[in-house]
C-alpha cells in the first residue's frame, strides 16, 4: 500500500495553503494498492516535531476501501472524524509554531469498520485499530515558519 500526493513528494515541503495559518486545506492524497481484504480505511495527520511529543491534527475512519483519491472537495460522507490534540473535530492543518516541523499522514487498511463515535480521541482510535491493521502507508511533509 502507498500514500502519495501530487502536491508534494514524501519528505519534501508541503504547500503553505494546507496550513491552519493559511487555507487550512486538506491536501490531495492518493491511496494506492489497498489490500483486497480491506473493509475500511483510516487517515491520520500528526506533527512529529512538536515539543509536546507527537501531536494529532486529524483522525478519520470508516473510509470506504475502494477510495483512491481524497481532497478537501472529495471526502467520503460516511467517514467519521475524531478529535485532535487541540480539542477540535475536523481537519486542522499543520501550523508549526516556529522552525521546521515534519508532518506525517498515515493511512491504515483495516479488517473491520470501527464503532467509534464522531469526536473520539486518539487513545480510543489507537485502541480500536489495534489488532485490525492489515497494511499501512505514510507520507511525510515538511513545513517551516521563519
Amino acid at each position: 500500500m502507498r500514500l502519495t500526493s501530487p502536491e508534494f513528494a514524501d519528505g519534501t515541503e508541503m504547500p503553505w495553503s494546507v496550513s491552519a495559518a493559511n487555507e487550512n486545506r486538506l491536501p490531495t492524497l492518493n491511496i494506492h494498492d489497498t489490500p483486497e481484504a480491506t473493509v475500511s480505511l483510516t487517515l491520520v495527520l500528526e506533527d512529529l516535531s512538536s515539543p509536546l511529543g507527537i501531536v494529532t491534527h486529524w483522525l478519520a475512519w470508516n473510509l470506504p476501501p475502494q477510495i483512491t483519491h481524497i481532497d478537501a472537495l472529495h471526502f467520503p460522507k460516511e467517514a467519521i472524524v475524531g478529535i485532535s490534540t487541540f480539542g477540535k473535530i475536523g481537519y486542522m492543518g499543520p501550523i508549526p509554531p516556529e522552525g521546521t516541523h515534519t508532518y506525517r499522514f498515515i493511512v491504515h487498511a483495516l479488517d473491520c469498520e470501527l464503532s467509534l463515535p464522531s469526536g473520539a480521541p486518539r487513545s480510543a482510535f489507537d485502541a480500536a485499530v489495534a489488532g485490525h491493521i492489515i497494511d499501512r502507508a505514510e507520507l511525510r511533509g515538511i513545513l517551516q515558519r521563519a
